[in-house]
């Protein structure tokens, strides 16, 4: 396989070309998209019509695949987390039909969050021959890049506290009735700096969500509030974004430290969404204080 890599000549974000993700792959193709995705922070591949099992296959050679005691999951494949707003005969959603209301990356409640997320497209709203439903994507480090000096040094050593229950109250008051499992409540909330170090390409990530970041430790409680507010609302600005107009049987990369992301909620039934998402788990030893010199002199 030929890899061919298109940039978004945005912030970030690359299209993968020449690659069929169903066929075996070879360590050096791979290391080429794996190279690719480092690069850009989010990749994604058209027309990839994948089974779960292709889906699974797949992301598994970035990393140990989280296995989830969730609502949303396809119990089949307790790797799969189903995100939809599809409902079944008994008027039940099948999946997460509230996923990305909010600014967020996916898993910063968790002590050891999501290294990246797989997204695939199995049915996409279409209303006058366009696809709704887009993502937009936010680059951490392209945001820490372009702070002022002054705020480099403000926010470096500072930590933040990410919190899922701060995310379903803040569901519940953009009037989604939403209550998360017991499973996802064990581990309510985790603390991670503000500036974050990429564990492998040691690179500094802007870690404030408006979805997750409940306060920042170590500072009064008002201050704390305006400084979320303000560097929330700053991270994602424009200039740091690409949006994804998604396409049938697309498959989309993302890493969890350098991006956010949030849906575009453009659409409602009958026009019906459906898409699987696996995650791949932070290796343990990854330090995300330090950043990770044993990798970059691996790379």
């Amino acid at each position: 396989m030929s890899v061919e890599v298109i940039k978004s000549g945005g912030a970030l974000g690359a299209e993968i070309r020449g690659v069929d993700l169903s066929r075996p792959m070879s360590d050096s193709t791979f290391a080429d998209i794996h190279r690719a995705f480092l690069d850009n922070e989010i990749i994604y591949f058209r027309g990839q019509p994948l089974s779960d099992d292709d889906h699974i296959r797949f992301s598994r050679r970035f990393g140990e695949l989280r296995r989830l005691n969730l609502d949303d999951v396809d119990k089949r494949h307790p790797e799969i987390f189903i995100i939809s707003n599809i409902r079944n005969d008994k008027g039940d959603y099948i999946g997460s039909y509230d996923a990305g209301i909010f600014w967020h990356t996916d898993g910063s409640y968790l002590p050891n969050p999501h290294a990246a997320s797989f997204l695939r497209a199995i049915e996409i709203p279409v209303k006058d021959g366009r696809a709704l439903g887009d993502t937009v994507y936010a680059s951490m480090t392209a945001a820490y890049d372009a702070l002022d000096e002054g705020m480099k040094r403000r926010i470096d050593g500072l930590r933040a506290v990410h919190s899922i229950k701060y995310r379903e109250e803040q569901t519940n008051k953009a009037g989604i009735a939403k209550k998360y499992n017991n499973a996802m409540m064990a581990a309510p909330e985790a603390t991670h700096p503000v500036a974050r170090i990429h564990p492998v390409t040691g690179r500094k990530c802007l870690w404030v969500s408006q979805g997750y970041t409940v306060r920042i430790l170590g500072i009064p409680e008002d201050e704390s509030q305006a400084l979320i507010k303000q560097l929330s609302h700053y991270c994602v600005e424009e200039r740091f974004q690409y949006r994804h107009r998604w396409q049938l049987h697309d498959l989309v990369l993302w890493d969890n430290c350098s991006t956010q992301h949030r849906a575009t909620f453009d659409y409602e039934l009958p026009l019906r969404r459906l898409l699987h998402r696996t995650v791949v788990m932070n290796p343990a030893a990854a330090s995300e204080e330090q950043g990770s010199a044993a990798a970059r002199a691996a790379m």
